[in-house]
């Protein structure tokens, strides 16, 4: 029944899943909808009359002089109404700010004024640029500075498009970026949250807490690349100052946990790598809160640190492979996703100093993360399985410990933890039974201990039959012919004169039933407590014992035994 409630989750979310890649592949069902999409990147000229084109998909080149800090730039070009009929002007720019004229009419201005903390330059933004409606043939003016030189500096194909097909097409183009970002974002969490509450074992908890730290920071590094962000924040500056410290932070999480899953935290390289964290982290929060120059500037930093720490675990892992430990293979497949990452991060890190490359700066992260998130799914379901296995033998083994292997009920152990819930728990009336099996010894001496053993069974069915019927009970076996119940809840007192009732004629019937040439007798004694009161329940359980006795004694005297 669980797993059909399981079964009955995992359809839903299938099904979710499902209706929300719809909404990135299927446009409004009306076929006739027109949505025009027509290029507009070519045909313009610069001051001057020199001819130009506004790149569809490739960087700027970085020593173009069109895109000097040093210059204030106009490019133009001519167009007529049929161009722009039912769209409007799409496209994205680079650090950037400008201007956009139809004739000597102002339509766009983009000078975004940034907070110090955002550095001097805002990264990728995306415009949709309503052009008003006209007659005839217009001059559309793009007027543009440059904020730096080089391949961050650039306009990015200019298209006459709807806007809302505009930003379909982005999140159609960047649907399984997002999704493998957003489910790392969400894995990380799941691992920061479950070693934080669920790891019991130090070190364990700090490899699972560090391994989703690292996630999280992957993936919030991962989503600069997808637009998404922009799309729901319309800030891309605070989206490229987190990508910058994702970067600066990346390498403690990664050092401690690959430190904690080879036992070296004690390492001096964890320490270095701390250290080196923290003083770049700093470095970076006082060239922002002073305005020194852009963070951007700094960025090699946060590669040399990168590529150390690379190089820290690189060490480790052949010291480990020297000291040839067992290691099982869920520690191979976490070391080979491991190395994915890091040699997709080198990767990265090459092609942002290498001009043209930095398209997209996380692309072969991102590929590594995809390969890593995989490995990260298989490891973490075989270690909680591994775990929740050794759980379940260790709740075994407890519950084995507190169960007497002859008869069933709790033993001796369980009594003694018992008594003390009892002892310190909250207050209530129970009510103490002591029992105890006449003749054993004698049963042993006549028909062998195999028989003494079917007289406790015995004892302890009529016991469990009547007295542990009753909610709220516990019934022990304490020794080798003694055994206790606990009577608990709401008129516990009427309960036990009603168990007495039912055991007394259990025991009659089985005397009539097996005529045992030694009859079944079981005298016991009951005692009431206050639970949670302070009184002593050694007390309570002493006056049972007596009770027991003077019962026994009656017993004895009634069947002349």
């Amino acid at each position: 029944m669980n797993k059909s409630f399981a079964y009955v989750n995992l359809a839903i979310v299938l099904i979710a899943t499902v209706l929300l890649g719809l909404l990135f592949i299927f446009s409004i069902p009306d076929g006739n909808v027109y949505t025009p999409n027509r290029p507009v990147t070519d045909n313009w000229f610069y001051n001057g009359g020199a001819s130009g084109n506004v790149r569809q998909d490739e960087a700027a080149d970085p020593e173009s002089p069109v895109f000097d800090p040093a210059n204030t730039i106009s490019m133009y070009r001519d167009i007529d109404w049929s161009t722009f009929n039912g769209a409007d002007l799409c496209f994205t720019t680079n650090n950037l700010t400008f201007k956009i004229y139809l004739d000597e009419m102002l339509i766009y201005d983009f000078h975004p004024k940034l907070l110090r903390i955002y550095g001097k330059y805002y990264g990728e933004y995306i415009h949709v640029v309503n052009v008003p409606e006209f007659e005839g043939s217009k001059r559309l003016t793009i007027e543009y500075e440059s904020l730096l030189k080089g391949e961050w500096t650039s306009f990015r194909g200019l298209h006459a498009e709807s806007g809302a097909q505009y930003f379909k097409g982005i999140l159609y183009k960047n649907f399984w970026k997002f999704i493998l970002s957003f489910s790392a974002l969400f894995l990380g969490v799941l691992l920061v949250g479950f070693g934080m509450f669920q790891n019991k074992r130090p070190l364990k908890m700090i490899e699972t807490v560090a391994l989703g730290t690292m996630t999280i920071i992957l993936a919030l590094y991962t989503h600069s690349g997808t637009h998404i962000m922009f799309l729901v924040t319309g800030n891309p500056a605070i989206i490229r100052l987190m990508e910058h410290f994702c970067l600066v932070l990346l390498p403690a999480p990664a050092m401690i946990f690959f430190a904690a899953m080879t036992e070296n935290l004690n390492s001096h390289l964890v320490k270095i790598i701390l250290w080196l964290v923290t003083g770049n982290f700093i470095l970076c929060l006082i060239v922002l809160i002073f305005g020194i120059t852009d963070f951007h500037n700094l960025l090699i930093l946060a590669h040399t640190i990168i590529g150390i720490g690379i190089g820290f675990i690189v060490f480790m892992f052949i010291r480990e492979l020297k000291l040839d430990k067992e290691r099982d293979n869920r520690y191979r497949y976490m070391l080979f996703g491991f190395g994915i990452l890091f040699i997709t991060g080198i990767i990265d890190v090459i092609r942002y100093y290498v001009p043209g490359w930095v398209d997209d700066t996380a692309a072969a992260t991102r590929i590594g993360l995809t390969i890593f998130f995989i490995v990260l799914l298989i490891y973490e379901t075989t270690s909680l399985i591994e775990t929740n296995r050794k759980s379940m033998e260790s709740d075994i083994q407890a519950r084995l410990a507190r169960v007497d292997g002859l008869t069933g009920l709790s033993n001796r152990l369980a009594f003694n933890e018992c008594e003390e819930v009892l002892q310190n728990g909250e207050s209530g009336t129970c009510v103490i039974v002591q029992f105890d099996v006449n003749d054993l010894k004698k049963v042993n001496d006549r028909h062998g201990h195999l028989e003494g053993d079917r007289r406790i069974v015995a004892a302890s069915d009529a016991i469990k039959a009547t007295f542990g019927n009753f909610p709220g009970t516990w019934c022990f076996r304490t020794g080798g012919d003694e055994f206790m119940a606990i009577m608990t809840g709401q008129d516990v007192e009427a309960n036990y004169n009603e168990a007495l009732k039912l055991f007394e004629n259990y025991i009659d019937e089985y005397n009539k039933t097996e005529k045992p040439e030694i009859p079944l007798l079981i005298p016991c004694g009951m005692a009431v407590y206050e639970s949670g009161s302070g009184a002593s329940l050694v007390v309570a359980e002493r006056l049972a014992d007596d009770r027991m006795y003077a019962r026994k004694t009656e017993l004895k005297e009634n069947y002349g035994i």
